[in-house]
């Protein structure tokens, strides 16, 4: 009988966590868009609290090493939107320069086949 007990307690507070799951981000759509770079760790760590972590706007800070030294290291935060629009700007650069590379003045058009 205990172990019934235990179990439907258990289920009641996973239904429980599940609901304030979807609450906290029924209520992120209406976040206004912060500027990461100047807030402090304790800003960005209350503002990530109220947005669920796939949200565009939740901030994702990195320690990146600096070159030459084995101990300092900077550290730089955005959210996942700045990052993705980052990462989707460096692929359009890129193929940018790929295509511009296959272009030949000595072929048809100039694009060369293959």
């Amino acid at each position: 009988m205990k172990t019934i007990r235990s179990g439907a307690a258990i289920i009641s507070s996973i239904a429980l966590m599940l609901s304030a799951g979807t609450v906290s981000a029924n209520d992120a759509t209406d976040v206004e868009r912060p500027d990461a770079p100047k807030m402090t760790l304790a800003e960005i760590r209350a503002f990530n609290a109220k947005l669920p972590k796939d949200h565009r706007y939740y901030i994702v800070c990195k320690r990146e090493g600096t070159t030459g030294s084995l101990v300092k290291a900077i550290r730089t935060c955005q959210t996942r939107e700045d990052i993705e629009r980052l990462a989707r700007d460096a692929q359009d650069g890129t193929r940018e320069v790929m295509d511009r590379a296959r272009v030949s003045p000595g072929c048809p058009g100039g694009l060369c086949p293959g």
